[in-house]
């Protein structure tokens, strides 16, 4: 029997990482995966609990559209390029939020989104903000080639 897939999403305050989060939870209904909602906190581990407490109000704040996804919380400590990649090696997908902005009419993306494509070793999709425009989100598989 297959084990039950997996999708890792960063959440940090951003309304980005709120729609990356809505993103993931609306995958796992379709794939009957699993989400881990990840904050990673950059300072002490006296820091955590205003992770924690940031987490499961993003989490609250998904309401009903969250039923019958299992959501697991975590709040490791770190860099969060590299610790949601070393977390997601096993998972099916990495769901990140576009933090990036635009610079000289090019799209210029967060440190912590660049490190995830560059780096990870599942699929990466990068969810822009609810609203913007778009064509949807990006992903990234690991074997194609980041120039």
């Amino acid at each position: 029997m297959k084990p039950q897939s997996r999708i890792v999403v960063g959440v940090d305050p951003s309304p980005a990482a709120k729609s990356a989060l809505a993103w993931a939870v609306e995958e796992a209904k379709r794939t009957n995966a699993s989400v881990v909602a990840m904050s990673v906190s950059q300072l002490s581990p006296a820091s955590a609990g205003t992770h924690r407490n940031e987490l499961a109000a993003a989490v609250d704040a998904l309401g009903t559209a969250a039923d019958g996804v299992r959501i697991d919380q975590e709040v490791p400590q770190g860099q969060p390029g590299p610790v949601l990649v070393e977390r997601s090696a096993d998972a099916d997908l990495l769901v990140v939020g576009d933090h990036g902005h635009r610079r000289a009419g090019v799209h210029v993306m967060s440190s912590v989104t660049t490190h995830c494509l560059r780096n990870s070793r599942c699929t990466v999709v990068v969810v822009p903000l609810e609203g913007a425009r778009h064509g949807g989100p990006l992903m990234l598989r690991p074997e194609t080639p980041v120039r």
